[in-house]
């Protein structure tokens, strides 16, 4: 099962005293895949708001942290950037994870109504699979990319292919029109609430709301996994909510 239990009431600010790296947690959790994925591990990044608090010394750091944890695949699930025109030129510097790298956009990604932007962009140019509104077969796993619904329409017709489906979409509280079986979807925005009291989230965005941390289960082999990203907004503090990369291994 995946761990998501939440530290100590220390209050944590980027800058000296970063939570990233040094606070940064590592969430493990298994998913039984098809044949031939047995043993193999993709980590789950988001909410990075590269532009905002996170800079490239942080890249820098992320990039040798992702390479330290050798992974099959990276999935990005949304919030790359702090806004659709942010010059990713710093994060891309210091990304080489020597695997591939598939990323869907988050609302802080793109414009309203659109489906590309400087941002997706740039990181197509920097090697990523960009996934918005679009599936990539991989090995008997399909990979689904569905752009922010507060931004733009989703195909949920990607939805209907058989056997695992890897879902990255970043809003969590979409998961309710995911009804699909084997299906896994991976999402961001709420920061894990960014800042929480006993338990609890302070306060949660538009579709966060029902699912801000953690996993969740409906039948048909149908789950949801949160994380509460990487990175900050609005302001540059977490409390009892640290910076996680998700780590999930095939069995």
């Amino acid at each position: 099962m995946l761990g998501l239990g939440m530290g100590g009431a220390a209050l944590e600010f980027y800058g000296k005293n970063s939570p990233f790296p040094d606070a940064c947690a590592v969430r493990t959790g298994k998913i039984a895949g098809p044949s031939g994925w047995s043993g193999r591990k993709i980590l789950f990044i988001t909410d990075i708001h590269y532009g905002r608090f996170f800079g490239p010394s942080d890249a820098a750091q992320l990039g040798r942290i992702v390479s330290h944890l050798n992974p099959d695949a990276v999935m990005l699930g949304g919030d790359l950037a702090e806004s659709p025109d942010t010059d990713l030129s710093g994060f891309l510097a210091g990304w080489s994870p020597k695997c591939p790298t598939i990323f869907t956009p988050g609302n802080h990604d793109l414009f309203p109504g659109m489906l590309d932007s400087p941002v997706l962009q740039q990181a197509a140019a920097g090697g990523f699979t960009v996934l918005s509104n679009a599936a990539i077969p991989w090995n008997g796993i399909h990979f689904i990319g569905l752009p922010s619904a507060l931004r733009t329409e989703q195909r949920l017709e990607l939805l209907q292919a058989s056997g695992l489906k890897i879902v990255l979409a970043h809003e969590p509280d979409l998961w309710d029109r995911y009804d699909q079986p084997d299906l896994v979807h991976l999402a961001g925005h709420t920061h894990g609430g960014q800042i929480r009291f006993l338990g609890h989230a302070i306060c949660l965005p538009t579709l966060g709301q029902k699912f801000p941390l953690g996993q969740f289960f409906k039948e048909r082999n149908n789950r949801l996994i949160v994380s509460a990203g990487l990175g900050c907004t609005t302001a540059p503090v977490r409390i009892n909510c640290p910076p996680e990369i998700v780590r999930l291994e095939f069995v």
